[in-house]
């Protein structure tokens, strides 16, 4: 079975759609297959590797959550996608979202789920990695009932680790207590930080959000958590990620070429993928 990972915050500018194309990229340089799912509306993640105007006919994860037949892009060998269309917010406008329904892409019709049932993920794909709108509406709530694992990114700013902290203590617990899935947290992941915070500073952060869990979660749910909240590996700053979601025809550059101009960012993201792995087998060892 794939396992479900879904990136989220409810606040924005965090670096979800990044932070899901650099995890992708790093799980297929550890051999893994992997597929893309964008639930946001504004398609950033899906321009990463299909040009806008090839989006506009393409049945897409809208129509995963509406039944009906959608379509995976191949990329390569190891990474597909489900791509987001922008008349999707359209489509949302008008009123035509599963607006009742959390497990809209994760089940059909109260059969299966579609997500580890469907042969064209299972018989392909490792992972699915899903990213979703800051906003807390359908889709985001899509993400978060599909998932096995969720990671949330952050930067060191007041409103985006507030957003955590909303997050962690409003949001979660019903998600932990409803969804099918024994969902956990894989970790809090910092990105796009300067390299002038000091290890102490991170440990202190990390070490607050660990005060927040305790004081402001059940404690039969403190071991849906991973026990160090803040991944060691950080993605900091660079260049070559500056507005990387914003360039004109960045589907004609691979973010496997991306990630090659520096060594250093691209030992970053392979050492983020490489926390992930295991910190989900210490999971599993746990159930």
């Amino acid at each position: 079975m794939v396992t479900v990972i879904t990136i989220t915050n409810q606040k924005g500018g965090t670096g979800k759609t990044t932070l899901s194309a650099l995890l992708a990229f790093a799980l297929t340089e550890l051999n893994k297959k992997v597929l893309l799912i964008d639930l946001d509306p504004q398609a950033h993640l899906s321009s990463f590797f299909i040009k806008p105007n090839d989006l506009e006919n393409i049945e897409g994860s809208l129509h995963m959550a509406l039944g009906q037949r959608f379509k995976i892009v191949k990329i390569n060998d190891r990474l597909g996608i489900i791509p987001s269309r922008l008349d999707y917010m359209v489509r949302a406008y008008r009123g035509e979202l599963p607006m009742t329904r959390p497990y809209a892409i994760d089940e059909r019709l109260r059969r299966p789920s579609r997500l580890r049932m469907e042969p064209a993920i299972t018989g392909r794909y490792d992972y699915v990695i899903i990213d979703t709108p800051p906003e807390l509406y359908p889709p985001t709530i899509w993400g978060l009932y599909a998932a096995d694992y969720i990671i949330i990114p952050s930067n060191l700013e007041e409103l985006s680790l507030m957003g955590v902290r909303l997050l962690i203590k409003d949001i979660l617990p019903d998600v932990f207590l409803y969804s099918k899935h024994e969902v956990k947290v894989l970790g809090i992941a910092l990105t796009n930080i300067t390299k002038r915070y000091r290890p102490e500073t991170i440990e202190k952060i990390n070490n607050a959000i660990v005060k927040f869990i305790r004081d402001k979660i059940p404690r039969t749910l403190h071991n849906r958590f991973y026990v160090r909240p803040l991944f060691k590996t950080i993605i900091h700053r660079h260049n070559e990620l500056r507005d990387v979601v914003y360039r004109p025809r960045r589907w004609e550059i691979p973010i496997s070429r991306i990630m090659r101009r520096n060594e250093e960012l691209f030992n970053e993201v392979r050492e983020f993928g490489k926390e992930v792995l295991d910190r989900e087998t210490l999971f599993q060892h746990l159930q």
